[in-house]
């Protein structure tokens, strides 16, 4: 796993080492971009804020209905909007999302667990999953990217992964049931028990085929740096969202 280049626009850092062709960010706690604690006309007035610094409009925007669980949709040009101003319209218990389709936004919003940002190189086609510690135990990377490869013949050695900000190994403390769930990104530290979130999505990509080097990390902990990344590990209910996006031009 390599660090990723990473360049701060005001409201979102951008990945420097994906495609040309790719544009894939992540935003900063400086707006709540999620769909709780916050009024839809707010939500809206947030969203449009971001997106137009990439000169993207709502109608372009593909948002789910995360479950964290491990379905996964494919969305099409008539999908563009979903969820974009309203939760009710957003595709529904899902927590991945892939598109061989230029122009469409797919997001995710996350305040602790990893955003994963799929790129296949070769074949044009782009996913963002939205991995916390319960789709992670039901691996929707692999999931995902074997969706990529049945629809769209994706070869994993010729996908790129980014991985955006979460709550890191440092600051994650769960329970013991969680020596059960995971095998490898777990430690104990004397009467603590640590999870490491990159780790494990980082072991079921290679486990996929996707070369060790195609993977790159963010390594920004939300709990650290919680000045910066809204965090639901500190902030609780009050927690607002970063919006991870990704589109193909």
């Amino acid at each position: 796993m390599q660090r990723a280049i990473l360049k701060q626009s005001g409201l979102f850092y951008q990945f420097q080492n994906a495609p040309k062709n790719i544009n894939a960010i992540f935003t900063n706690r400086e707006l709540n971009l999620g769909f709780v604690n916050q009024p839809e006309s707010l939500m809206k007035d947030n969203r449009q804020c971001v997106l137009s610094r990439l000169n993207l409009k709502l109608e372009q925007l593909v948002c789910l209905q995360q479950v964290h669980a491990d379905n996964v949709y494919i969305a099409k040009k008539d999908d563009k909007g979903r969820g974009a101003v309203r939760y009710t319209e957003a595709i529904s218990e899902t927590d991945a999302v892939i598109t061989n389709e230029k122009d469409i936004a797919l997001s995710v919003f996350t305040a602790d667990c990893l955003s994963v940002f799929i790129i296949d190189k070769k074949k044009n086609v782009i996913a963002l999953v939205h991995a916390g510690w319960k789709s992670t135990k039901k691996s929707i990377v692999k999931k995902t990217i074997f969706i990529m490869h049945q629809v769209f013949e994706t070869q994993p050695r010729d996908i790129a992964v980014f991985f955006g900000p979460a709550i890191r190994k440092c600051c994650y403390e769960v329970g013991e049931e969680f020596l059960n769930y995971f095998k490898r990104g777990i430690t104990r530290e004397k009467d603590k028990i640590y999870l490491d979130l990159a780790e494990i999505n980082s072991w079921q990509l290679k486990e996929s085929g996707v070369p060790e080097n195609n993977i790159f990390d963010s390594g920004i902990c939300t709990s650290c740096q919680n000045d910066k990344f809204f965090s639901y590990r500190r902030e609780k209910e009050s927690c607002g969202r970063q919006m991870s996006l990704v589109i193909m031009k």
